[in-house]
């Protein structure tokens, strides 16, 4: 999933959700998604180095051990924690590595009878790459575009009395 996508889904699901939330605060931890990707540039690392549940807690736990702060503790828990859930619609994540040393995918798919297929499939750490459900990008996709437009009506939606206001 590109890069931007991972900060602004989880960033605008928070203002939506949680409109009274320091928003100062949800947009600067919104940085925080991206992290995961720094295995990016560990040769032989992407998906599974950063991208498990055991890196993205205790990340959270060193945030919290420095703020002592719950609501930072969480946030920073929800953003990371998002990358991954996003990253699983693109392909496959070693969620639980090092305990378990494989990659998970997780297909779901709806058919025309309205039927919910959801499978999900493990494969070998080596090969990453070959089990992307699509090929990943760092730019935009018509995905991406179509994902956005629809946050942007939410947004949109969730805060219409207040953007009529200032016409």
């Amino acid at each position: 999933m590109e890069p931007i996508m991972h900060i602004l889904i989880p960033m605008l699901i928070m203002l939506v959700v949680f409109p009274k939330v320091n928003k100062k605060l949800a947009i600067g931890l919104a940085l925080l998604a991206l992290v995961p990707d720094l295995d990016f540039f560990i040769d032989f690392t992407h998906r599974f180095l950063m991208h498990n549940i055991f890196f993205t807690t205790g990340l959270s736990l060193i945030i919290y051990f420095f703020t002592k702060d719950m609501k930072i503790f969480l946030m920073s828990l929800y953003y990371l924690t998002s990358h991954l859930i996003l990253d699983l619609t693109v392909g496959a994540v070693a969620l639980f590595y090092p305990l378990y040393q494989r990659l998970i995918e997780v297909t779901v798919s709806l058919n025309s009878k309205w039927i919910l297929d959801l499978s999900i499939q493990t494969h070998p750490l080596m090969e990453t790459s070959s089990y992307f459900s699509g090929k990943p990008s760092y730019f935009f996709t018509k995905v991406g575009v179509i994902t956005l437009a629809f946050l942007v009506m939410m947004i949109i939606i969730k805060y219409r009395k207040s953007i009529l206001k200032l016409n």
